[in-house]
């Protein structure tokens, strides 16, 4: 097997089960969107600012009833009241959704019950309503909301939460454009003794402008820097960028480490889910071809 054939079939194996988050403003194309996941794929459900949580059951629900896997995100601070996430959790048992992702949230309710996901998740509600899996946050490029201290101190929490929790617990980060960064976190947490499974956090292809703003609204310095330098060297912002370099970076860096947590890619799907997916399913077929450097790949029929 070549060097290149051996590559590809890293970065192919990387593709494999991706996950990829929808929004509310999916909710009118779900069909659309369940044509072009395989069986089982999971879809986080984003919850913006303004949308109650009843909507983002509802529409958890309606994902799982597709044959797709379910993840809502229970956002800590936005709960009024361990009552409220109660409900919410007892009503997600009930349309058979068992995966979520519990983070703390940047955007409070006006009394939040809850000032983190650490606080969520030792309430025990997710035991009691049959979750199998949860994801937790994870900030490679650090927190200028937390601060760095406060995100490390959450990320020790919960770690050790998840050594004696009766479900499966792994980290779900912050999208990021820069893959050595995210590779040197992963590693050093692992020196922490931070074993859960590490999911990253990276967009689908989408215009520059499109990733300068969700870079600026959450705030990821060393992906806005990577942004900028690109975008002194290409006149349209409107051109479309794909993750193609970071990919193919992190799956050598896992195919070189053993012992790498890196499990698996989630999708922020800047430019659209299908979009989005039926990229990811050409690089998952291996419908593409690297560059002359083998430092990215293009691919060939993924839109």
């Amino acid at each position: 097997m070549s060097s290149n054939d051996e590559l590809k079939k890293q970065v192919v194996d990387f593709l494999r089960d991706y996950s990829i988050e929808a929004t509310p403003h999916d909710a009118g194309r779900l069909d659309e969107i369940k044509a072009v996941l395989a069986p089982g794929t999971a879809v986080y459900v984003a919850h913006p600012p303004g949308v109650p949580i009843g909507d983002i059951v509802q529409l958890a629900g309606r994902v799982q009833k597709l044959g797709l896997r379910a993840v809502p995100h229970i956002i800590s601070r936005k709960l009024e009241s361990r009552g409220q996430l109660e409900e919410a959790l007892a009503a997600l048992q009930g349309l058979g959704v068992d995966h979520a992702l519990c983070v703390a949230g940047d955007i409070t309710a006006e009394k939040p019950a809850f000032d983190s996901s650490l606080e969520v998740l030792q309430t025990g509600l997710f035991s009691k309503y049959g979750f199998r899996e949860v994801g937790v946050a994870g900030h490679p490029e650090g927190s200028k909301t937390i601060g760095e201290a406060r995100v490390e101190q959450a990320l020790r929490g919960k770690a050790a939460f998840a050594k004696s929790a009766d479900f499966k617990v792994y980290i779900a980060t912050q999208f990021t454009f820069d893959p050595d960064g995210a590779a040197a976190w992963e590693a050093s947490t692992t020196v922490e003794g931070i074993t859960m499974p590490v999911h990253i956090g990276m967009p689908g292809p989408a215009s520059l402008r499109q990733l300068a703003k969700f870079a600026m609204l959450c705030g990821v310095g060393a992906s806005m820097r990577f942004l900028t330098s690109r975008m002194g060297a290409m006149a349209n912002l409107l051109s479309q960028q794909a993750p193609d370099e970071m990919i193919l970076s992190l799956a050598k860096h896992r195919a070189a480490h053993s012992g790498c947590r890196i499990a698996k890619i989630h999708f922020f799907a800047f430019g659209g889910v299908v979009k989005t997916a039926r990229w990811a399913n050409a690089v998952q077929a291996g419908r593409f071809v690297f560059n002359k450097e083998a430092t990215g790949f293009r691919v060939e029929d993924g839109n």
